[in-house]
Protein backbone atom coordinates (compact mmCIF):
# COMPACT_ATOMS: atom_id res chain seq x y z
CA UNK A 1 0.00 0.00 0.00
CA UNK A 2 1.25 3.50 -0.80
CA UNK A 3 2.88 5.73 2.00
CA UNK A 4 -0.19 8.38 1.37
CA UNK A 5 -3.04 5.53 2.07
CA UNK A 6 -0.66 3.96 4.82
CA UNK A 7 -0.81 7.42 6.84
CA UNK A 8 -4.52 8.27 5.82
CA UNK A 9 -5.36 4.62 7.64
CA UNK A 10 -3.19 5.53 10.86
CA UNK A 11 -4.88 8.71 11.37
CA UNK A 12 -8.46 7.31 10.77
CA UNK A 13 -7.58 4.53 13.37
CA UNK A 14 -6.44 7.25 15.85
CA UNK A 15 -9.86 8.83 15.66
CA UNK A 16 -11.68 5.99 16.05
CA UNK A 17 -9.67 5.25 19.35
CA UNK A 18 -10.24 8.38 20.73
CA UNK A 19 -13.78 9.03 19.62
CA UNK A 20 -13.96 5.11 21.25
CA UNK A 21 -12.45 6.22 24.73
CA UNK A 22 -14.26 9.16 24.87
CA UNK A 23 -17.90 7.29 23.93
CA UNK A 24 -17.12 5.18 27.44
CA UNK A 25 -16.06 7.86 29.81
CA UNK A 26 -19.23 9.18 28.76
CA UNK A 27 -21.63 6.83 27.73
CA UNK A 28 -23.44 7.21 31.81
CA UNK A 29 -22.64 10.98 32.11
CA UNK A 30 -25.66 13.23 31.22
CA UNK A 31 -24.03 15.76 28.73
CA UNK A 32 -24.91 15.28 25.14
CA UNK A 33 -23.66 18.37 24.18
CA UNK A 34 -19.95 16.87 25.01
CA UNK A 35 -20.82 13.41 23.27
CA UNK A 36 -22.15 15.70 19.95
CA UNK A 37 -19.04 17.97 20.01
CA UNK A 38 -16.69 14.82 20.20
CA UNK A 39 -19.08 13.09 17.38
CA UNK A 40 -18.60 15.91 15.06
CA UNK A 41 -14.93 16.14 15.41
CA UNK A 42 -14.60 12.79 14.56
CA UNK A 43 -16.68 13.46 11.29
CA UNK A 44 -14.47 16.39 10.52
CA UNK A 45 -11.73 14.34 10.95
CA UNK A 46 -12.98 11.91 8.67
CA UNK A 47 -13.86 14.27 6.14
CA UNK A 48 -10.52 16.35 5.69
CA UNK A 49 -8.97 12.74 6.23
CA UNK A 50 -10.57 11.70 3.49
CA UNK A 51 -10.42 14.67 0.81
CA UNK A 52 -6.53 14.47 1.55
CA UNK A 53 -6.52 11.12 0.25
CA UNK A 54 -8.19 11.88 -2.55
CA UNK A 55 -6.20 14.39 -3.68
CA UNK A 56 -2.74 13.27 -3.26
CA UNK A 57 -4.42 10.33 -5.30
CA UNK A 58 -5.73 12.93 -7.93
CA UNK A 59 -2.21 14.47 -7.93
CA UNK A 60 -0.52 10.92 -8.29
CA UNK A 61 -2.58 9.73 -11.17
CA UNK A 62 -2.94 12.76 -13.32
CA UNK A 63 1.28 13.00 -12.89
CA UNK A 64 1.89 10.72 -16.19
CA UNK A 65 -0.41 12.83 -17.90
CA UNK A 66 1.36 16.25 -17.41
CA UNK A 67 4.66 13.96 -18.22
CA UNK A 68 2.89 13.15 -21.67
CA UNK A 69 1.96 16.70 -21.74
CA UNK A 70 5.30 18.28 -21.23
CA UNK A 71 6.80 16.15 -23.57
CA UNK A 72 4.43 16.87 -26.66
CA UNK A 73 4.79 20.77 -25.84
CA UNK A 74 8.88 20.01 -26.12
CA UNK A 75 8.17 18.40 -29.56
CA UNK A 76 5.92 20.72 -30.48
CA UNK A 77 8.29 23.78 -29.94
CA UNK A 78 11.19 21.30 -30.95
CA UNK A 79 9.89 21.04 -34.12
CA UNK A 80 11.46 17.71 -33.84
CA UNK A 81 10.51 14.35 -34.73
CA UNK A 82 10.66 11.60 -31.93
CA UNK A 83 8.44 9.94 -29.70
CA UNK A 84 7.08 10.17 -25.92
CA UNK A 85 8.00 7.71 -23.28
CA UNK A 86 5.69 5.11 -22.36
CA UNK A 87 5.19 4.69 -18.56
CA UNK A 88 4.66 0.90 -17.71
CA UNK A 89 1.37 1.53 -15.95
CA UNK A 90 -0.41 -1.35 -17.69
CA UNK A 91 -3.89 1.15 -17.45
CA UNK A 92 -5.39 4.00 -19.85
CA UNK A 93 -1.96 6.16 -19.75
CA UNK A 94 -0.02 3.50 -21.45
CA UNK A 95 -2.55 3.27 -23.82
CA UNK A 96 -2.72 6.74 -24.40
CA UNK A 97 0.90 7.48 -24.79
CA UNK A 98 1.70 4.46 -27.40
CA UNK A 99 -1.66 5.89 -29.35
CA UNK A 100 0.16 8.96 -29.03
CA UNK A 101 3.28 7.74 -30.81
CA UNK A 102 1.30 5.73 -33.27
CA UNK A 103 -0.28 9.17 -34.42
CA UNK A 104 3.48 10.66 -34.26
CA UNK A 105 4.83 7.51 -36.66
CA UNK A 106 2.04 8.33 -39.07
CA UNK A 107 2.37 12.73 -38.72
CA UNK A 108 6.18 12.05 -39.58
CA UNK A 109 6.28 9.34 -42.20
CA UNK A 110 3.17 11.76 -43.99
CA UNK A 111 5.68 14.69 -43.47
CA UNK A 112 8.37 13.06 -44.96
CA UNK A 113 6.47 11.97 -48.12
CA UNK A 114 5.65 15.70 -48.82
CA UNK A 115 8.81 16.38 -48.61
CA UNK A 116 9.88 13.80 -51.35
CA UNK A 117 6.63 14.95 -53.30
CA UNK A 118 7.76 18.32 -53.37
CA UNK A 119 10.94 17.82 -54.50
CA UNK A 120 10.25 15.53 -56.90
CA UNK A 121 7.17 17.91 -58.45
CA UNK A 122 10.11 20.90 -58.43
CA UNK A 123 12.30 18.12 -60.09
CA UNK A 124 10.13 17.40 -63.05
CA UNK A 125 9.03 21.24 -63.27
CA UNK A 126 12.55 22.25 -63.93
CA UNK A 127 13.65 20.02 -66.47
CA UNK A 128 11.18 21.25 -69.30
CA UNK A 129 11.77 24.84 -68.00
CA UNK A 130 15.11 24.49 -68.70
CA UNK A 131 14.64 23.16 -71.83
CA UNK A 132 12.40 26.11 -72.95
CA UNK A 133 14.56 28.78 -71.67
CA UNK A 134 17.67 27.13 -73.40
CA UNK A 135 15.71 26.71 -76.65
CA UNK A 136 14.63 30.47 -76.66
CA UNK A 137 17.77 31.91 -75.66
CA UNK A 138 19.66 29.85 -78.95
CA UNK A 139 17.13 31.12 -81.19
CA UNK A 140 17.41 34.57 -79.50
CA UNK A 141 21.60 34.48 -80.10
CA UNK A 142 21.07 33.70 -83.80
CA UNK A 143 18.15 34.86 -85.28
CA UNK A 144 18.84 34.58 -89.17
CA UNK A 145 19.80 30.48 -88.60
CA UNK A 146 15.80 29.72 -90.42
CA UNK A 147 15.09 27.51 -87.38
CA UNK A 148 12.77 29.30 -85.84
CA UNK A 149 9.77 27.03 -86.61
CA UNK A 150 12.15 23.50 -85.61
CA UNK A 151 12.31 26.00 -81.93
CA UNK A 152 8.69 26.81 -81.48
CA UNK A 153 8.00 23.13 -81.97
CA UNK A 154 9.94 21.72 -79.67
CA UNK A 155 9.26 24.87 -77.24
CA UNK A 156 5.32 23.67 -77.57
CA UNK A 157 6.25 20.00 -76.58
CA UNK A 158 7.80 21.24 -73.69
CA UNK A 159 4.59 23.96 -72.89
CA UNK A 160 2.41 20.82 -72.96
CA UNK A 161 4.25 18.77 -70.95
CA UNK A 162 4.43 21.24 -68.18
CA UNK A 163 0.76 22.12 -68.52
CA UNK A 164 -0.08 18.17 -68.05
CA UNK A 165 2.07 17.92 -64.79
CA UNK A 166 0.91 20.94 -63.58
CA UNK A 167 -3.00 19.68 -64.65
CA UNK A 168 -1.98 16.68 -62.81
CA UNK A 169 -0.62 17.83 -59.56
CA UNK A 170 -4.02 19.64 -59.08
CA UNK A 171 -5.58 16.78 -59.36
CA UNK A 172 -3.33 15.02 -56.69
CA UNK A 173 -3.65 17.59 -54.46
CA UNK A 174 -7.70 17.87 -54.77
CA UNK A 175 -7.18 14.15 -53.88
CA UNK A 176 -5.26 14.66 -51.01
CA UNK A 177 -7.34 17.38 -49.64
CA UNK A 178 -9.88 15.11 -48.72
CA UNK A 179 -11.98 16.43 -52.06
CA UNK A 180 -14.90 13.53 -51.96
CA UNK A 181 -15.92 12.42 -55.59
CA UNK A 182 -19.57 13.24 -56.24
CA UNK A 183 -21.66 10.10 -56.00
CA UNK A 184 -24.12 9.55 -58.87
CA UNK A 185 -24.63 6.56 -61.29
CA UNK A 186 -22.06 6.12 -64.12
CA UNK A 187 -22.22 3.38 -66.35
CA UNK A 188 -18.51 2.23 -66.62
CA UNK A 189 -18.86 0.51 -69.87
CA UNK A 190 -20.37 3.64 -71.74
CA UNK A 191 -17.52 5.71 -70.05
CA UNK A 192 -14.67 3.18 -71.38
CA UNK A 193 -16.27 3.34 -74.87
CA UNK A 194 -16.63 7.42 -74.87
CA UNK A 195 -12.78 7.75 -73.64
CA UNK A 196 -11.82 5.09 -76.20
CA UNK A 197 -13.17 7.37 -78.69
CA UNK A 198 -12.48 10.43 -78.15
CA UNK A 199 -8.34 9.64 -78.04
CA UNK A 200 -6.07 9.35 -81.06
CA UNK A 201 -3.62 6.18 -80.40
CA UNK A 202 -0.58 5.48 -81.97
CA UNK A 203 -2.02 1.97 -82.51
CA UNK A 204 -5.43 0.11 -82.80
CA UNK A 205 -7.52 -0.34 -80.12
CA UNK A 206 -10.35 -2.69 -79.79
CA UNK A 207 -12.96 -2.14 -76.68
CA UNK A 208 -15.46 -5.11 -75.52
CA UNK A 209 -17.58 -3.16 -73.18
CA UNK A 210 -20.74 -4.66 -71.44
CA UNK A 211 -23.67 -2.72 -71.32
CA UNK A 212 -25.43 -1.60 -67.76
CA UNK A 213 -21.92 -1.66 -65.61
CA UNK A 214 -23.26 0.75 -63.38
CA UNK A 215 -21.23 2.33 -60.60
CA UNK A 216 -21.50 4.91 -58.12
CA UNK A 217 -19.29 7.72 -58.51
CA UNK A 218 -17.58 10.75 -59.97
CA UNK A 219 -17.79 10.46 -63.89
CA UNK A 220 -15.56 12.97 -64.69
CA UNK A 221 -12.75 11.59 -62.52
CA UNK A 222 -13.49 8.24 -63.31
CA UNK A 223 -13.52 9.33 -67.29
CA UNK A 224 -9.60 10.36 -65.60
CA UNK A 225 -8.73 7.30 -64.23
CA UNK A 226 -9.87 5.58 -67.84
CA UNK A 227 -8.05 8.26 -69.37
CA UNK A 228 -4.99 7.50 -67.40
CA UNK A 229 -4.70 3.49 -68.17
CA UNK A 230 -5.15 4.39 -71.89
CA UNK A 231 -2.60 6.95 -72.02
CA UNK A 232 0.12 4.22 -69.97
CA UNK A 233 -0.87 1.90 -72.37
CA UNK A 234 -0.60 3.92 -75.65
CA UNK A 235 2.70 4.92 -74.34
CA UNK A 236 4.47 1.86 -74.52
CA UNK A 237 1.85 -0.92 -76.67
CA UNK A 238 3.45 -2.00 -79.97
CA UNK A 239 1.05 -3.16 -82.20
CA UNK A 240 -2.42 -3.10 -80.65
CA UNK A 241 -4.38 -2.40 -77.46
CA UNK A 242 -6.70 -4.44 -76.02
CA UNK A 243 -9.50 -2.85 -74.05
CA UNK A 244 -12.75 -4.72 -71.71
CA UNK A 245 -15.00 -3.60 -69.27
CA UNK A 246 -16.57 -6.39 -67.79
CA UNK A 247 -18.73 -7.31 -64.70
CA UNK A 248 -16.93 -9.73 -62.14
CA UNK A 249 -18.99 -11.12 -58.61
CA UNK A 250 -20.33 -7.97 -56.94
CA UNK A 251 -17.85 -5.46 -59.19
CA UNK A 252 -17.08 -4.18 -61.72
CA UNK A 253 -13.96 -4.28 -63.93
CA UNK A 254 -11.90 -2.64 -66.70
CA UNK A 255 -8.74 -4.00 -67.91
CA UNK A 256 -6.27 -2.53 -70.39
CA UNK A 257 -3.55 -4.58 -72.14
CA UNK A 258 -0.96 -3.81 -74.33
CA UNK A 259 1.30 -5.46 -76.14
CA UNK A 260 4.50 -3.78 -74.85
CA UNK A 261 7.69 -4.33 -72.60
CA UNK A 262 5.37 -5.25 -69.87
CA UNK A 263 6.17 -4.29 -66.43
CA UNK A 264 8.56 -6.69 -64.25
CA UNK A 265 7.18 -8.10 -61.12
CA UNK A 266 9.62 -6.20 -58.79
CA UNK A 267 8.23 -2.60 -60.28
CA UNK A 268 4.31 -3.67 -60.18
CA UNK A 269 3.85 -1.68 -57.13
CA UNK A 270 6.11 0.88 -57.86
CA UNK A 271 4.49 2.19 -61.16
CA UNK A 272 1.88 3.47 -58.89
CA UNK A 273 4.53 5.70 -56.99
CA UNK A 274 4.51 9.21 -57.61
CA UNK A 275 7.52 10.46 -59.80
CA UNK A 276 8.89 6.20 -59.58
CA UNK A 277 12.04 6.29 -61.43
CA UNK A 278 12.27 2.89 -63.79
CA UNK A 279 14.16 1.27 -66.38
CA UNK A 280 14.78 2.65 -69.55
CA UNK A 281 12.16 0.82 -71.52
CA UNK A 282 9.41 2.71 -69.27
CA UNK A 283 11.14 5.96 -68.77
CA UNK A 284 9.14 9.43 -68.88
CA UNK A 285 10.60 10.46 -72.14
CA UNK A 286 7.84 8.51 -74.11
CA UNK A 287 5.37 11.59 -72.64
CA UNK A 288 4.45 10.71 -69.04
CA UNK A 289 4.27 12.87 -66.56
CA UNK A 290 4.82 9.56 -64.11
CA UNK A 291 1.97 10.73 -62.13
CA UNK A 292 -0.94 9.18 -64.65
CA UNK A 293 -1.08 5.61 -62.97
CA UNK A 294 -0.42 7.18 -59.29
CA UNK A 295 -3.93 9.38 -60.38
CA UNK A 296 -5.42 6.26 -61.32
CA UNK A 297 -4.82 4.64 -57.98
CA UNK A 298 -5.95 7.34 -55.73
CA UNK A 299 -9.60 7.77 -58.24
CA UNK A 300 -10.24 3.95 -57.53
CA UNK A 301 -9.33 4.17 -53.89
CA UNK A 302 -11.99 7.29 -53.37
CA UNK A 303 -14.30 4.93 -54.98
CA UNK A 304 -13.57 2.17 -52.97
CA UNK A 305 -11.57 0.14 -55.43
CA UNK A 306 -8.36 -0.77 -56.71
CA UNK A 307 -5.99 -0.54 -59.34
CA UNK A 308 -3.46 -3.39 -60.10
CA UNK A 309 -0.86 -4.75 -62.41
CA UNK A 310 -1.59 -8.40 -63.30
CA UNK A 311 -0.54 -11.16 -64.60
CA UNK A 312 -0.50 -11.52 -68.74
CA UNK A 313 1.44 -13.15 -71.24
CA UNK A 314 2.70 -10.59 -72.81
CA UNK A 315 2.63 -6.56 -72.29
CA UNK A 316 1.40 -4.66 -69.24
CA UNK A 317 -2.47 -5.34 -67.97
CA UNK A 318 -3.54 -3.07 -65.26
CA UNK A 319 -6.98 -3.93 -64.32
CA UNK A 320 -9.18 -1.45 -62.50
CA UNK A 321 -11.94 -2.85 -60.13
CA UNK A 322 -15.01 -0.78 -58.95
CA UNK A 323 -17.89 -2.01 -57.02
CA UNK A 324 -21.20 -1.65 -59.19
CA UNK A 325 -24.25 0.23 -57.72
CA UNK A 326 -26.35 -1.22 -55.25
Amino acid sequence: MSAPFTALGSLLVAAIALAAAALHVLAGVGRPGVLAAVMAGLAAVAVGSARWGVAHSARGSLRPVERLRRELDRLTEDGASGRVAVPATGDEIERLAERVNELLGRLERAVLQRRAFVSDASHELRTPIAGLRTRIELALSAPDDGEAADTLRQSLADIDRLHRIVEDLLVLARIDSGDLPVREPVDLGALVEAEAARRTPPVPTVVKAEPGLVVAGDRQRLARAVGSLLANAERYAAAQIEVEARADGDGAVVEVHDDGPGIPPADRDRVFERFARLDPARSRDKGGSGLGLPIAREIARAHGGTVRVADGAYGARLVLRLPLAR
